[in-house]
C-alpha cells in the first residue's frame, strides 16, 4: 500500500478548503443591481387601520396593529425591471416578515430576492407611522412611509369651503388671484371621523383645451383633526394663469382637485375647478 507523508496531506487539502471558501463565500453574497438602478417602494394599504388581534401582542406587545403588503421594484437606469435582485428591507418601526402572522419569518435587512417582474416582497406589521427602506447594491434605495389610522378608514369627502374667510364663493374663478378653500373629512364605516389620517390635497387631469392650469395647496398634506377633518387653500399660478387661462385669448382653465392617503389606497370624490382670466 503506498503511503504519503503527513506534509503532503496537508498541503494537499489546502486547494479543496480554497475552494469550498470560495464556493460559501459565492452562495452567501448578494445578487444586486448595476449602478444607475433604481429602486421604488409601494404598500398596500398605504394607510393601515388599528384593530386588535392576537398577532399585535404576540409580535408587537400592543394591543392594536395593523399589516401591509410592501413590494420593492427593482429596475434598470432604463426603467426596466431587473428579477434575481437581493433587497434588503429595514423599517423604524413595527416587524418585518415573510410567511403568515401565526408562523412569521424575521425579515429585517436579510435578501430577500426579485422575482420575474423584479418584485422583492415582505410583510410589516405595526401599531404606529413607519417608514421602510429598501436597498440593493449601488442602486437608488426606495422609501415610502406607512401611515397607521386608529379605527375603520372607509372614505373621504371632499367639499368646497365657502364660510372662511378669503375663499372663493364657487369654483369658478374669475381672476387668477382668487383662492380656493376646501375641507375633506376621513369617516369610518359608521360615518364618524377619523383622526390623524394624513391626507393629500392634488390636483390632477389640469391641461384643457392645451391650457394648463398650475398652483399651489397651502397644506398640501394634512392631518385630520378629531372630527376626521383637514383644511386647504389652492391658488392658481400667478406666473402662468393670465396667459394660459385667458378669455382675453380665447382660453379657460380646468381641473380637478381631489385628495387621496399617501399611496392613493383611499382617495376621495373629484371637485372641478375652472379658471376664466380676464
Amino acid at each position: 500500500m503506498t503511503t504519503f507523508p503527513r506534509r503532503y496531506t496537508v498541503r494537499a487539502a489546502f486547494p479543496v478548503i480554497a475552494i469550498l471558501v470560495v464556493v460559501a463565500a459565492c452562495e452567501s453574497s448578494d445578487k444586486v443591481p448595476p449602478k444607475g438602478a433604481t429602486i421604488t417602494v409601494a404598500a398596500n394599504p398605504a394607510t393601515i387601520p388599528l384593530a386588535s388581534g392576537p398577532e399585535c401582542v404576540g409580535l408587537l406587545n400592543v394591543p392594536d396593529c395593523g399589516t401591509a403588503n410592501v413590494v420593492a421594484t427593482v429596475a434598470s437606469e432604463l426603467g426596466i425591471p431587473l428579477p434575481g435582485q437581493d433587497v434588503r428591507f429595514s423599517s423604524t418601526a413595527g416587524f418585518l416578515f415573510l410567511g403568515s402572522k401565526t408562523n412569521p419569518i424575521d425579515a429585517a435587512n436579510i435578501p430577500i430576492r426579485t422575482d420575474k417582474f423584479g418584485n422583492a416582497t415582505v410583510n410589516l406589521i405595526t401599531s404606529t407611522t413607519a417608514t421602510v427602506t429598501a436597498k440593493s447594491g449601488l442602486a437608488t434605495p426606495g422609501t415610502l412611509t406607512i401611515n397607521t389610522v386608529s379605527g375603520n378608514l372607509s372614505t373621504i369627502i371632499l367639499n368646497q369651503d365657502t364660510t372662511s374667510s378669503g375663499c372663493a364663493p364657487d369654483l369658478n374663478l374669475g381672476s387668477c388671484s382668487e383662492t380656493v378653500c376646501f375641507v375633506a373629512q376621513a369617516l369610518d364605516s359608521n360615518t364618524q371621523g377619523v383622526p390623524g389620517v394624513v391626507l393629500l390635497f392634488v390636483l390632477q387631469n389640469n391641461v384643457f383645451n392645451g391650457s394648463t392650469l398650475s398652483g399651489t395647496f397651502v397644506n398640501q398634506a394634512v392631518t385630520t383633526d378629531v372630527n376626521g377633518k383637514a383644511t386647504s387653500k389652492f391658488t392658481p399660478d400667478s406666473g402662468t394663469c393670465p396667459t394660459q387661462c385667458s378669455a382675453g385669448q380665447g382660453k379657460s382653465c380646468r381641473g380637478e382637485v381631489v385628495v387621496t392617503t399617501q399611496g392613493a389606497s383611499f382617495q376621495s370624490n373629484t371637485q372641478v375647478l375652472t379658471v376664466t382670466a380676464p
